[in-house]
This record gives C-alpha cells, sequence and structure tokens, in this order.
C-alpha cells in the first residue's frame, strides 16, 4: 500500500518524459525487500546513513520505524538507536532526542542508559530547556556511577545549563566546584572560565587567563575580552576579526560568532559600513546557527539603527534635509548595484522619516534590495523579530507579501499563514486567482481544509473555461489536497477542471488523478475505468508512456475490485509492450498473482 501510494506521486512532468513506470517499479522492490539477515539489517542501516547524509531525513525516519529490531534484541537495538539519534540532530529536533533518550527501555546496559541520558541532557540544552537538563544530569551524578570522565562531562553541562540562563553567579560557583574536584587547567577551561569572566564584565580578567590560546575558539574569546576591557584597539580587533570569520566559514556557528564581534568592533572603531555588512551577514545565518549559550547574539533592531545612523551621517554630510524626499531618495538612487547595501541604509531611513508615497517606494526597493542580494533571511530578522514591529500585522503589505513568498519556498508553512492572515487582495500586478491559489495552498498546509476549500470553488465559480497554464497550477493544488487525504472534494474540483479545460492533455491528466483519488477511497471499479478513459483518452491505443502507466493501475485496480480477468487482459496487453527486463518481471509476477487468486477462488 506505502509503495502503491508513493508511486501515485504528483510528478506529472516525469510521467510525461517516460521514466516514472520504471521509477515505481524501482520503489515496490526497494520498499517490500526483507531484510532479515545480519547483512541486509546493516544494508538497511546504511540506506538510514545515506538518507540522513542527504537530507532525506523524513524518509530515513520511516525506514527506520520500518525495520529498528525490538529492544529485546539488545545488541542490534542500540545500533538502531544511536541512528536514531542521529536522525534527530541531523532534524534538530531537539524535543523528540530528549523525550526518546530520557526514558530507555528497561533491561539495557547501564553504559548506555547513561549516554543516552547524556544525549538527552545535551537535547534539552539546545532546547533551551535548561531546567529539564539538570533534571537529567542530577539523576546521572546522584547515582554515583559513571567514569571519570562521564562524571566530568556531566559537570560541563550543569555549568552550561547556567550559562545559557546568563546565570553568571551560578556558572561561576560550578566552575570553581569542577576546577578545585578534577583539578584541570587546560585551554579548554581556561576558554570557559573566561567565558564565564566576560559574562560577569570582567573582560581584563578573562584577556589575562587566555593567555596564547591558538584555537579558533580562543581567538573569539581573545578578540572580544581585548575589546571589552579596552586591551587591544578596536581596530586591530576589526581586521583580526574579519580574518577570523574568513578562516571560519566551514565552523558555521563560530563564524556566527566572528561576525558578530566584527560588527561590535565596527561600532566602537566608528565604522558604520562595516558594522552594517557584519549584522547583515550575521543575521542571515541567526536562526540555524545561533547558539543558546552564545556570547554574541545578533538583533534586528541593532541593524536597523545601523542603517539610520550611517544615512543619518551621509545625509548630513551631503546637507541633505529630512522632509526633502527627493533629495534623500535621488542619494539612495546614486548608488550602483554593487553598493546596495548603502543604498539600503537611505531606503531604511526614509522608512520613518519620508511622506507616505516615499515611504511606500523606498518599502519596495529596501525589500527587493535585500532579496537580491540573498538577504531573505535579513528581510525576516527586521520584519519579525524587532521592536518596531511587535507583531505581523504591523508589518508593511508589501513586506509581508515578499516575506510570505519566502516562506512558502522554504515551506516554512505556519510563517507563511500567519503572514497571510488579513491579505485578502493580491499585490500590485498580481492576478487575483493566482493569488487566492497560492493562499488556498498555504491553507491546505496549515490544515484549513475548510477556507482552501472556499477559496478553491470561488476561482472556478462562473468560470467558462481555464488556460492551459492556469488550469496546471490549479491542479498543483489540488494535488495538495489529495496529499492531505480530502480526496471527495479533490474529485469535484478535477471533475469540474475537466470540465473546464479545453486541452486534451490537461483533461486526459485530471482523469488519471481523480482515478488516484478514487483509489485511495476504495473505489476500485470506479478508479479503474478513469485509469483506463486516461490511457487511451485523445490517444486511441494508449501506447505512449503515460498510457502504459495509466493501464498498469488500471490492471491493479481491477484485480482489487475482484476483476481478475479484466486485470490479467491489461496486463498482457502491457506485457507485449515492455521491453525492460524488470519491467516485464513485475507484470509477469502480478499475472501469476492474479492467477493464484483465481485459482482459490475456483471451488475444486
Amino acid at each position: 500500500m506505502m509503495a502503491a501510494r508513493l508511486c501515485r506521486t504528483r510528478a506529472g512532468a516525469v510521467l510525461r518524459g517516460g521514466t516514472r513506470f520504471l521509477l515505481c517499479i524501482g520503489l515496490l522492490f526497494l520498499l517490500q525487500a526483507p531484510l532479515v539477515a545480519r547483512a541486509a539489517d546493516n544494508e538497511a542501516l546504511e540506506r538510514v546513513r545515506a538518507l540522513t547524509k542527504g537530507g532525506a531525513t523524513q524518509l530515513a525516519l520511516r525506514l527506520l520505524d520500518q525495520y529498528q529490531p525490538a529492544a529485546t534484541q539488545t545488541e542490534s537495538w542500540m545500533q538502531w538507536e544511536k541512528e536514531r539519534y542521529a536522525l534527530y540532530r541531523a532534524q534538530r529536533n531537539w524535543v523528540q532526542l530528549a523525550e526518546r533518550a530520557t526514558s530507555p527501555p528497561v533491561g539495557l546496559p547501564t553504559e548506555f542508559v547513561r549516554w543516552a541520558k547524556t544525549e538527552a541532557a545535551r537535547a534539552r540544552l539546545n532546547a533551551s530547556d535548561t531546567q529539564g537538563a539538570r533534571r537529567v544530569l542530577r539523576d546521572l551524578l546522584w547515582q554515583e556511577q559513571g567514569s571519570l570522565d562521564e562524571r566530568a562531562e556531566w559537570r560541563q553541562l550543569v555549568i552550561r545549563s547556567y550559562l545559557i540562563e546568563n546565570n553568571v553567579s551560578d556558572a561561576h560557583t560550578a566552575l570553581q566546584q569542577y576546577r578545585a574536584d578534577f583539578q584541570v587547567n587546560s585551554p579548554a577551561w581556561r576558554q570557559l572560565e573566561a567565558t564565564i569572566l566576560i559574562r560577569a564584565g570582567k573582560a581584563r580578567d578573562a584577556y589575562a587567563l587566555i593567555g596564547d590560546i591558538k584555537t579558533h575558539d580562543g581567538q573569539l574569546l581573545t578578540l572580544l575580552a581585548g575589546l571589552q576591557g579596552d586591551r587591544l584597539p578596536p581596530t586591530t580587533v576589526l581586521t583580526r576579526a574579519y580574518s577570523l570569520a574568513e578562516e571560519t566559514r566551514n565552523k558555521p556557528a563560530l563564524n556566527h560568532q566572528a561576525w558578530l564581534l566584527v560588527a561590535e568592533a565596527a561600532a566602537r572603531a566608528k565604522d558604520p559600513l562595516r558594522r552594517m555588512h557584519a549584522l547583515e551577514r550575521a543575521l542571515t545565518d541567526a536562526r540555524e546557527h545561533a547558539a543558546p549559550d552564545a556570547l554574541l547574539v545578533a538583533n534586528a533592531d541593532d541593524l536597523w539603527q545601523a542603517y539610520e545612523s550611517y544615512a543619518e551621517a551621509l545625509g548630513n554630510e551631503a546637507r541633505l534635509l529630512v522632509g526633502n524626499d527627493a533629495a534623500w531618495l535621488k542619494k539612495a538612487e546614486s548608488y550602483k548595484r554593487d553598493d546596495a547595501l548603502q543604498a539600503r541604509a537611505f531606503y531604511a531611513f526614509l522608512l520613518g522619516h519620508a511622506g507616505i508615497d516615499t515611504r511606500k517606494l523606498a518599502q519596495r526597493r529596501f525589500v527587493d534590495s535585500l532579496i537580491e542580494d540573498g538577504r531573505a533571511e535579513v528581510l525576516r530578522a527586521l520584519y519579525a523579530e524587532s521592536r518596531r514591529y511587535p507583531d505581523l500585522k504591523a508589518v508593511p503589505e508589501y513586506a509581508r507579501y515578499r516575506l510570505a513568498d519566502q516562506a512558502l519556498t522554504d515551506y516554512d508553512i505556519t510563517f507563511a499563514a500567519r503572514l497571510m492572515q488579513g491579505l485578502e487582495s493580491p499585490p500590485i500586478g498580481e492576478d487575483p486567482d493566482g493569488w487566492s491559489l497560492r493562499r488556498a495552498r498555504v491553507l491546505i498546509y496549515a490544515g484549513d481544509q475548510r477556507g482552501a476549500l472556499q477559496l478553491l470553488n470561488a476561482i472556478l465559480a462562473g468560470k467558462k473555461k481555464l488556460s492551459d497554464a492556469f488550469a496546471e497550477r490549479f491542479i498543483q493544488v489540488l494535488f495538495d489536497l489529495q496529499a492531505a487525504e480530502h480526496h471527495t472534494q479533490a474529485i469535484a474540483l478535477l471533475e469540474a477542471v475537466f470540465q473546464l479545460a479545453t486541452n486534451p492533455r490537461i483533461q486526459r491528466e485530471s482523469l488519471y488523478w481523480t482515478a488516484d483519488s478514487k483509489a485511495a477511497l476504495g473505489d476500485h471499479q470506479q478508479a479503474a475505468e478513469l485509469y483506463l478513459r486516461s490511457a487511451t483518452y485523445q490517444h486511441p491505443t494508449g501506447g505512449d508512456m503515460w498510457g502504459q502507466t495509466a493501464r498498469y493501475h488500471a490492471a491493479e485496480e481491477l484485480g482489487k475490485a475482484g476483476l481478475t480477468q479484466d486485470a490479467r487482459l491489461v496486463f498482457q496487453a502491457l506485457l507485449r509492450h515492455a521491453d525492460d527486463a524488470k519491467q516485464r518481471a513485475v507484470i509477469e509476477r502480478n499475472i501469476q498473482q492474479l492467477w493464484l487468486i483465481e485459482k482459490k477462488a475456483t471451488p475444486q
């Protein structure tokens, strides 16, 4: 059932390209192959690892759920469980990881249980659940078990929990106790103590403590402590922080901190242009790489202030008067494409200091400039994480439209739905029906099927025909409706598309997708009829790849409807056109199964 459902993906373009039939056959074999021996078990684990590395984490989790042995098979189960944790980490699914690792099944080796609970504590810290992490860590420490290294790690995690809370006092106390118990003075611990001292406002002490640690983390702390403790000139820190940012490009979390250090050094060096540049770089990856216990934090309001300060300073030099919108706008337009950052500063200034018409124009240019420069995350931070806009309804419409587009591109449906609330009218220059389609798609993803159906039916109401391009876009949204298992409603809309479309190809596809929904509802006889109609619609022989695929599914549905003789005849006709060996093998297997079904049903 799962394989058959996956074979009915909505990739119409793939179907027309002639490859989907073979793809489905391969997928059927893949999902039905038994994994019994240890070699097969290892092969399945490798598949999970490959999918995780390739980014298909949901499919990897599905395979893991399907094939992980029972906990009674201890060794094998633990191996699979470690892959599960790795998968949750790849998804950044800290909550699921913490919940599963906190309470492993009984009867496992104590070493594994301790390791799992340590993973749970780490996950809770990554989710900023500091109290939950300390509960797990207290249980581990009170058991008075574990190696010296394990107990040291648990104590380190306790310290980190206080840092995430910015509870400097308890962090420092815990650090001193750790130092006394474990007698450590390694570079890593000097860095940790320096971090706490910086948090406590003792940057000079931190600078003296770090010494000459050459690691990238050590360099970051040295520069930050030197800057905040007035031990290094801001211009020196700025130059070295830029170098650090370049050197840490392959270390995202550290790179994020390096750009924030550049921003702080630029502010102290009174270099607003570099400060703007650094803040944009930092905000670009803040959501993905900002750590809960990081020393430096990206702030959207800092960037708004940097834009305005830069524009105001240059405006004063040019003797531009606030209120003379045309002069400020001309200055913004004078910057070339390579100087878009400077132009953005002037447009940002106009957002708060210009008349309504100029403000609207500045808004469009400011937003478009960020998108063109690949700064969509910066745009999101500026409008969704700033005190300027306490809620999304306060965000200007044009920015909301562009943010919604980006959210849909990133499949951030919850955010897209929030942005679209109240935006019934389309953006300027966009087709109202096209805008309604986009809103309907978001509502489907957000779970508001009733609202989506109201929009979809309203689009078709009163129409006498659909253009090819719009019909195809409409069907794409119906695929989403089918994926949400609203097949009855999808059937009604697909039948309407069949009547309104003028292109036989689109009508043929509509029949096929209607058959898909009929099959999902268990109406196998009707599904078979629709598949066969699709196979030969405006194509008498049905011998093309689309027709062969439709007839293959028709035969499946005929068999499920108990019409085994018809099913066998359709399969046999397909066999005459099948050149690929694997394709022929699958068809022959289906014919054999039909024969067995008939024999079982025939009285002896």
